[in-house]
């Protein structure tokens, strides 16, 4: 799979589960400027991916590449057009309908990524590839995002502690549909995996393998029980410290996982 499709996904991702993370905010009464600052970093790499797929493909000189009838160029850009409306001062029912917009559109655009990456794969497969790329997505997205929250009670001392372990509680959903979605992937493709060289399942396949699992969901669903238990005592600074590192390993881990797929063709 080509670099530039595995960045554009990376990207998609990345936009998927920060906004899938940021439906869980509500209603904590964070302000606007956090909605601002989380709308914002998701935007950001849903616009990168929008930016590099329209102009993908574009002939010498010419400004554009991708037609507006793209699924993956639609669906970016009804992520990005969202934006004004997950990230504003917008409450309730308009709140909800601009971030299903934005996930819809940025899960939309990721699944055409997939397709047209791995276009060899049956409908089946494709379905079970684009879960297991949400579902890294989702865990980066949900990590980074409680981290940010968890520095928020600095901001807002009165911040009710609920709100974090409901957060927390996000991730360990994501890390386990992660890690299911994972070895769904491994089953489906197992055949193929094995006839690849070197397998994924000899030596080497193994070890990139197992950092992907230790460092990428393991480890930080560890780091998750561990904030719950910090958490239980209504020290959010110790939970907010264990979250950060989280979110290095989730980083590296899905790092991993960009690689296993261009070496191996499948989201793993």
């Amino acid at each position: 799979m080509a670099w530039t499709l595995l960045a554009q996904q990376f990207c998609l991702e990345l936009g998927f589960g920060v906004l899938l993370a940021l439906t869980f905010v509500p209603p904590a009464p964070v302000g606007v400027f956090f909605y601002r600052l989380m709308g914002t970093t998701a935007a950001l790499p849903l616009a990168a991916a929008f930016a590099a797929r329209i102009r993908s493909g574009a002939p010498p000189g010419e400004p554009s590449g991708e037609p507006w009838t793209d699924p993956a160029v639609f669906g970016a850009g009804l992520a990005l057009l969202a934006f004004p409306v997950y990230s504003g001062p917008v409450k309730g029912a308009r709140w909800a309908m601009g971030a299903a917009a934005g996930l819809l559109g940025s899960a939309l655009a990721t699944g055409w990524v997939v397709r047209e990456g791995l276009p060899e794969l049956s409908l089946p497969a494709q379905l079970v590839a684009t879960l297991s790329s949400l579902a890294t997505g989702a865990v980066a997205g949900s990590v980074g995002l409680a981290m940010v929250l968890g520095h928020w009670y600095l901001t807002v001392p009165k911040l009710e502690i609920r709100y974090l372990v409901r957060l927390n509680r996000v991730t360990v959903g994501a890390m386990l549909a992660s890690l299911a979605t994972l070895l769904g992937a491994c089953l489906v493709f197992a055949e193929s995996l094995r006839n690849l060289q070197p397998p994924l399942f000899g030596p080497w396949g193994l070890f990139y393998l197992g950092t992907r699992l230790a460092v990428g969901l393991a480890l930080p669903l560890v780091f998750a029980a561990m904030a719950a238990s910090s958490l239980r005592f209504h020290n959010t600074r110790s939970a907010t410290g264990i979250l950060y590192a989280s979110t290095v390993l989730v980083l590296i881990g899905t790092a991993v996982s960009v690689f296993l797929q261009d070496s191996y063709r499948v989201p793993l």
